[in-house]
């Protein structure tokens, strides 16, 4: 990383020159080494990231930072992927939610009644109390069936002169089941919403994935920013240095009076355009710096005052490029893709489901159990009805009945039902199955999408590669008109404004050079990006604990 340095001494156009002849040579070789490769960043996609991200490194008065520092300080800090975690989680909840569709169902019922009433003949009881308690179990089979388990139990007295067993006491116990034979029998029927739930966490997970990819590759786009501007501003100073570096000579020229005054005024401009350049430069690095700090979610007040140092290197090897083998590398690894895939499969799911619900209604019910009765016997004159005595019993005669199988009983039955024009099911299948056939078109647009980025992709790297070549000779051969045009000035046979021109032409050729390596860089990463491998090549491994379940 070339740091931004001083004017140079003002010693004549040969100490210039060499000056720049040796931070030209520097640009040729590649900038100042950067760090050792980064070691695996692992990172969970589910609330709350238990890794605490590393802080920021201020030496100097200034925030020293690599890429891949700052690549895992985004990923530990950055706050979309925050919020994304927690889209994550509401997703995982989901599979959770739909899956309670399982869980095992109680339910329990104790009452009691007191009835007072006139009547009009022995035939009917003036006083009848009765208590209840009934408890039950059901739970929902992946047929779409549904298996129940009643006990229910009363206790009942009353002034009937007709009733044997006062209090009675009765029970029955039985399992029951109802089972759905067209319209929503099977698993996909019963088990819709977990199967969308998953999908739906699937879909969170990739989105999660895309959120990293966007973030790496916004953060790095902004580190290399980063590091044009200030080799920018390098640039722009050293520019500068010229501008003076002849303005001084005029000053002398003109004090012989070998000079014209007015060639003052010529390199005075060329000085005030220079400022106003490095003006624009460090107005260039304050936004860019800012837009880093903002993907790191710097929080510390105070470290918004400091400027960014990047100490990774803009240089880097080139990239062999296989168009083919990176359009199908896209094709099977971008998030895009699997998130529209997951879409289609989910789209597939409803359709089948609606396509289930054109049918009748068809359910068979079954049950099967054992009842029970007991209580006080009442034994009665034959004649007159009175009780004469009385066999005491109770409620666990009931129960005995019913353990032992005395008095089976069971019910079969089927229900069938059927809207004759049917039209809500019917245009809901059909919605359904016009969502399957847009998912997949819109696939298929992704993947021609995808396919065009990586080959617009490709081109950028070749081109920014090719552009790196062209600057180097482009400036070298500014470098030696210069010096040509020196000579001839030193000669007499050129002018303040010509010197101006030709340094000026030297500049952007240098700042070409600077702009052509960092757009390697930027052009490499949206690459890795377009391919889907680009937190491969920043060793990002995602930890998705859900997935694993």
């Amino acid at each position: 990383m070339i740091e931004p340095k001083p004017s140079p001494p003002r010693r004549g156009g040969v100490a210039a020159l060499s000056a720049l002849s040796a931070i030209a040579a520097l640009l040729a070789v590649g900038f100042v080494p950067g760090p050792a490769a980064a070691q695996e960043i692992r990172l969970r996609t589910s609330a709350p990231e238990t890794v605490v991200a590393p802080e920021l490194s201020v030496q100097e008065g200034a925030i020293q930072l690599s890429l891949d520092q700052a690549i895992e300080l985004a990923l530990r800090r950055n706050l979309l992927l925050i919020v994304e975690r927690y889209s994550r989680a509401q997703a995982e909840q989901g599979i959770l939610q739909n899956m309670g569709i399982y869980d095992l169902f109680t339910d329990a019922e104790l009452s009691t009644s007191d009835f007072q009433q006139a009547t009009a003949s022995q035939l009917q009881a003036s006083d009848f109390e009765e208590q209840q308690l009934n408890l039950g179990l059901s739970q929902l089979l992946p047929s779409g069936g549904n298996l129940t388990f009643d006990w229910d139990n009363s206790r009942q007295e009353t002034n009937l002169i007709f009733s044997n067993l006062n209090p009675a006491f009765n029970s029955s116990a039985g399992f029951g089941l109802t089972q759905p034979l067209l319209r929503n029998f099977g698993r996909l029927a019963t088990e819709r919403g977990i199967m969308v739930a998953r999908k739906n966490s699937a879909i969170s997970a990739e989105a999660f994935e895309l959120q990293v990819t966007t973030t790496l590759l916004d953060v790095e786009t902004a580190y290399w920013d980063l590091v044009e501007t200030r080799e920018q501003l390098t640039v722009a100073e050293e520019g500068l240095g010229l501008a003076r570096e002849l303005h001084d000579q005029n000053r002398v020229r003109v004090d012989v009076g070998t000079l014209a005054p007015l060639e003052l005024v010529q390199s005075e401009v060329g000085i005030a355009t220079r400022e106003e350049e490095i003006i624009r430069a460090q107005s260039a690095i304050g936004n860019a710096e800012d837009r880093l700090k903002r993907l790191l979610n710097v929080e510390e007040k105070e470290l918004w005052g400091l400027p960014i140092v990047p100490l990774t290197a803009p240089e880097t090897e080139r990239v062999p490029l296989d168009l083919e083998q990176a359009i199908a590398t896209a094709l099977a690894e971008r998030p895009e893709i699997a998130t529209q895939r997951l879409i289609l499969e989910r789209s597939e799911i409803d359709s089948a489901y609606f396509r289930n619900q054109k049918r009748p209604r068809l359910d068979l019910s079954a049950r099967y159990g054992y009842g029970g009765v007991g209580g006080d016997l009442l034994l009665r004159d034959p004649e007159t009805g009175e009780v004469v005595g009385t066999v005491p019993g109770g409620f666990d005669d009931a129960l005995d009945q019913i353990s032992g199988g005395d008095f089976p009983g069971w019910t079969l039955g089927l229900f069938w039902a059927f809207p004759l024009q049917n039209r809500t099911a019917r245009a809901q299948s059909a919605i359904a199955d016009i969502e399957v056939d847009k998912a997949q078109a819109v696939l298929d647009d992704i993947d021609q999408f995808i396919s065009t980025g990586v080959r617009t992709a490709v081109r950028a790297v070749e081109t920014a590669a090719k552009a790196i070549d062209s600057a180097r000779v482009s400036r070298q051969l500014a470098e030696k008109n210069l010096d040509a045009e020196r000579k001839r000035y030193e000669n007499g046979m050129s002018t303040s404004f010509q010197i101006l021109e030709i340094q000026e032409d030297l500049t952007a050729a240098r700042s070409r050079e600077v702009s052509a390596v960092t757009e390697y860089r930027r052009a490499l990463v949206e690459y890795h990006r377009a391919i889907g491998r680009l937190l491969e090549e920043h060793g990002v491994a995602l930890e998705d604990p859900a997935a694993a379940q």
